[in-house]
């Protein structure tokens, strides 16, 4: 994984938000020729209380109605084979994020990537679906 160092460009100079975390950092690389990628925030980033919501709350409710629904298992194709395989909370993550872009006709946006408010649209559009194909009721966050 890449580290990542926030920070904020003022009057042509990038202070970063956490200089002694980056300087740790470096002192414990070996010595060479390195390069840093700038690159523009979209935002603030998404929260962890909304992802919390999302992998404690969302995922958990869309898939135990799944369950009660009767489906415990998908059929995938692999090449010119069909396979089953057991829903678990983490193909629901991946249907719900596959399923909502295309519910509202947006681009399937890694979640890593996504700011506060591209956060929050998926959230929506994920309780919007799981109302109108799941017929189930997402709790709403406390």
């Amino acid at each position: 994984m890449i580290p990542e160092f926030h920070g904020k460009n003022k009057g042509g100079r990038f202070l970063l938000n956490k200089p002694k975390v980056f300087d740790a950092y470096c002192a414990g690389q070996k010595d060479g020729d390195y390069y840093v990628t700038l690159h523009k925030v979209k935002g603030s980033p998404k929260t962890l209380e909304q992802l919390g919501y999302y992998y404690a709350v969302i995922v958990p409710t869309a898939f135990r109605q799944m369950v009660e629904d009767g489906n415990e298992k998908m059929v995938i194709k692999v090449g010119e084979k069909f396979k089953e395989v057991p829903i678990t909370e983490d193909v629901v993550d991946l249907l719900l994020k596959e399923a909502c872009a295309k519910f509202d006709g947006k681009k399937v946006t890694l979640k890593r990537n996504m700011s506060k408010q591209e956060c929050m649209e998926f959230i929506d559009r994920t309780i919007r679906w799981c109302a109108r194909y799941l017929h189930c009721v997402i709790p709403e966050p406390e």
